[in-house]
């Protein structure tokens, strides 16, 4: 034991022992080549201590920077070198050769170390953006990020006008809303008076209904009476009456045959629209030739059918009545030796338009209008035919079935008078 001790007691004294000659007399202790070896070797300690305090701030500043590692190899590695500078300036006066070998080892284990450890984090190092690449990475996020504030101040802006939008809408919706609810009340109100007035109408078809009772019974059983008791006087009497006498029996017949067409002719006004038949198809073709035979005009009288006219779906004996008041009414009225009548249809895409055209008098554009109202007529009084009610049942008929009627006429020259009907599904050609 003893032994080792006294070894490590020698090996310390050795370690520390001034047995060599100084340094400074390999300089022949020249103060200029000594001078030169001390501010050398201060200056590069000193430099070599600064840098890495310079590195412990770079790194302590930017806590993003990597390899951090081989920072502090650097720092140990460069403080080695600079202290061997200091034990060069020391071993001129202080041979203590041990000491500043074991720090030149030291030095060169570092040394080692570092350089092992920086070869594998070349590669590593050339991989990082060069700062070429990372200022146009650079310029790149700052284009995106002005886009990105672009885009931000147009969602700004598409934001308010969109809440303005909402905004508004709302309000339109509300005043809607409001609307709405004043015209659901005025429906409300509507569909009460349309209720009384339904009432209304029920109660006057009644009484239409009574009055036409009445009319056909007991104002029509009057005159027939009257019309067989004028027909007895001159079957009977006929030869006690004279001339004069037997005119005012025929007067007398005829008014009574005037009075029961008027009223049969308020009968049917009164039916249309409120006593219903089926609907059917109807052959017009067929059913003008069958009004032609009821109506039976005189030799001197020419009824043309112009084209093949439609087969349309209605009820057979309102068209029947539309077109036997207007072919009654050019017969009636024609003041020439031969007249003609001409029937005629023409398709106007979504309805008929359908013609009677005669060469008769003839009506002046004053009373185009007046002649389609009940009770209006221009023929004169002794005309025991005319009733004023045909045209306005044709008038009436026609808009039953939503069309127009109307005359064009110039006086002298004749009358044509149209009504449209409106085509149904059913219609065929």
């Amino acid at each position: 034991m003893q032994d080792v001790g006294d070894f490590g007691v020698n090996f310390f004294y050795n370690f520390f022992s001034g047995n060599f000659i100084p340094h400074g007399h390999c300089y022949l202790w020249k103060p200029e080549l000594v001078s030169l070896h001390i501010f050398s070797d201060s200056v590069i300690a000193l430099c070599y201590y600064s840098i890495p305090l310079t590195l412990i701030y770079f790194v302590r500043k930017r806590e993003d920077v990597p390899f951090k590692s081989i920072f502090l190899l650097f720092g140990a590695f460069i403080v080695s070198c600079g202290t061997t500078h200091i034990m060069e300036v020391w071993t001129l006066w202080y041979p203590v050769y041990w000491l500043s070998g074991a720090i030149k080892a030291f030095t060169a284990i570092i040394s080692f170390y570092t350089a092992l450890t920086l070869i594998p984090l070349v590669p590593q190092a050339l991989a990082l953006p060069s700062p070429a690449q990372l200022e146009v990475a650079n310029k790149a996020l700052q284009e995106e990020n002005t886009e990105r504030k672009r885009v931000e101040q147009e969602l700004r802006e598409y934001k308010e006008r969109l809440e303005e939008l909402v905004n508004q809408r709302t309000a339109e919706l509300a005043k809607a809303n409001e609307h709405l609810q004043q015209e659901i009340i005025q429906r409300q109100q509507s569909q009460e008076k349309m209720g009384r007035l339904f009432k209304q109408i029920e109660s006057a078809n009644k009484e239409l209904n009574d009055f036409a009772y009445v009319v056909s019974h007991d104002l029509k059983a009057p005159l027939r009476g009257i019309a067989s008791l004028s027909e007895w006087l001159l079957a009977d009497y006929a030869d006690k009456f004279d001339e004069q006498g037997r005119e005012f029996v025929h007067l007398l017949i005829n008014r009574v045959q005037r009075m029961q067409n008027l009223i049969d002719g308020i009968l049917k006004y009164s039916k249309v629209g409120r006593i219903q038949e089926e609907s059917r198809q109807v052959n017009l073709d067929k059913l003008i030739t069958d009004v032609i035979d009821i109506l039976n005009p005189g030799e001197n009288i020419h009824i043309e059918i112009a084209h093949s006219l439609p087969v349309v779906y209605c009820e057979k004996t309102r068209i029947e009545q539309v077109f036997q008041n207007l072919l009654s009414n050019a017969i009636k009225f024609i003041d020439k030796s031969q007249g003609q009548i001409i029937i005629d249809c023409l398709d106007k895409k979504d309805y008929w338009q359908f013609s009677v055209a005669d060469n008769g008098l003839g009506i002046e554009q004053q009373y185009f209008e007046k002649i389609f109202q009940i009770f209006q007529k221009l023929s004169s009084s002794k005309d025991s035919d005319s009733t004023g009610i045909g045209l306005a049942l044709v008038k009436k008929i026609v808009e039953l079935y939503d069309g127009k009627v109307w005359v064009e006429s110039e006086l002298g020259q004749g009358s044509t008078f149209f009504f449209t009907l409106k085509k149904q599904q059913t219609n065929l050609m």
